[in-house]
C-alpha cells in the first residue's frame, strides 16, 4: 500500500527494520538498503524489472525489510512526469507479490548528476541513484524520530 504521510509509514516499524529503495527505470532498477541503524544507504544491486519481481520476496525476508522507498518522478517544474504511470504499474506488481508499506519520494535529479560522469558505469548509476533516494528518506526518518 502506498502511504503518503511519513508518520503513517513509520508507525508500524516497531522493530526498526530496514528500508529498501528503488530507483525505477524502464531498463534497470537500482536498489539500495539501509544499514542496521537506518542511518546509511548502502548500494545493493541493479536488476531488470523481472529479476526484481522474482527476487522480491527473498530480498524482503533475507534483509528484514520493513518498507519500500520508491522515487517518484517529477518534472523540473514540479509536475508529475509521464514516467509516473510506469512507476504506478510497477508498484501494483510489487503489492500483488507482497503487500508492504511504500513511501514515494521526489527523485528529481537523482541520477542526472551521475550521468554526467564518464567513469561511472550505467549499472552503477541506478544503484547510486537509489542511495540518493534512500538518503533523502533517511534524513526525513531521523527528523521524524527526533520530533
Amino acid at each position: 500500500m502506498v502511504i503518503h504521510n511519513i508518520s503513517e509509514f513509520l508507525i508500524n516499524n516497531k522493530y526498526r527494520s530496514k528500508f529498501l529503495s528503488i530507483d525505477f527505470g524502464l531498463k534497470y532498477l537500482g536498489l539500495a538498503i539501509s544499514d542496521d541503524t537506518n542511518l546509511i544507504a548502502i548500494r545493493f544491486k541493479t536488476l531488470n524489472e523481472l529479476e526484481l519481481l522474482n527476487q522480491f520476496p527473498e530480498i524482503m525476508r533475507e534483509f528484514n525489510i520493513y518498507g519500500l522507498i520508491i522515487g517518484k518522478p517529477y518534472n523540473l517544474d514540479g509536475s508529475t512526469s509521464k514516467m509516473i504511470e510506469n512507476v504506478n504499474v510497477f508498484i501494483q506488481k510489487l503489492i500483488n507479490i507482497k503487500d508492504v508499506p511504500i513511501y514515494l519520494i521526489d527523485e528529481r535529479l537523482s541520477s542526472k548528476q551521475y550521468k554526467k560522469l564518464d567513469k561511472i558505469s550505467k549499472m552503477n548509476i541506478h544503484e547510486k541513484s537509489a542511495c540518493l533516494i534512500l538518503d533523502d528518506f533517511l534524513a526525513l526518518y531521523r527528523n521524524y524520530k527526533n520530533d
